[in-house]
């Protein structure tokens, strides 16, 4: 079997991934590649989530529609084959995050407190789950790659303005779209967003 190496690309912008219209036909072509993917994802203790899409395989970008994201509390590596986001909860806010991608840089994104993602495992099975606060701003980053999403790439240190568009008063309405009074929904989440 010819060795599969992967790098992560730096400082690109990941394409978008096509579409996988037959999991089982897809899983069963690329069983190998899945499995060296997750063992490079797990080799790198540099990061908690890999998008396929962000490595080349062999010097070849590695274009499939799977991720890798570790557990924060066990460290647990899970491949996420064709995951999607579908459903977010609670208020949208700025985060500012680390990539492999862009080493030494911070990304600026705007990121929901839970989501709900669903994804098959390399054994084929259909998972549907929500991930909150730090991990679901995991899986929101990852899924992005995938997705082609051009991330806003800044150098550490530069001046960063934050958006405080969202800072409801307690007794109004949540901007989650909920209908519930902001301290009765969203504010405790938001104040412990990690």
């Amino acid at each position: 079997m010819k060795e599969l190496k992967f790098e992560v690309i730096p400082d690109e912008q990941t394409p978008n991934t096509p579409e996988i219209e037959d999991i089982c036909k897809f899983i069963k072509n690329h069983e190998d590649e899945i499995e060296a993917f997750k063992e490079y994802a797990i080799e790198r203790t540099d990061g908690i989530g890999l998008a396929a899409n962000q490595c080349s395989l062999n010097g070849e970008r590695f274009n499939l529609r799977m991720v890798v994201v570790k557990d924060t509390d066990t460290l647990e590596a899970r491949v996420a084959i064709d995951p999607k986001i579908v459903k977010y909860h609670g208020i949208k806010r700025q985060s500012f995050e680390g990539c492999l991608t862009w080493k030494n840089k911070t990304i600026i994104a705007d990121r929901y407190m839970y989501v709900d993602v669903e994804f098959y495992t390399p054994d084929g099975e259909f998972h549907q789950e929500t991930h909150k606060k730090f991990q679901g701003q995991v899986w929101q980053h990852e899924i992005n790659h995938i997705n082609g999403v051009e991330e806003d790439v800044k150098q550490r240190g530069d001046y960063i303005e934050f958006d405080d568009k969202i800072n409801p008063g307690r007794n109004e309405d949540c901007p989650c779209g909920s209908g519930k009074k902001y301290k009765k929904c969203c504010l405790k989440d938001f104040q412990n967003w990690r």
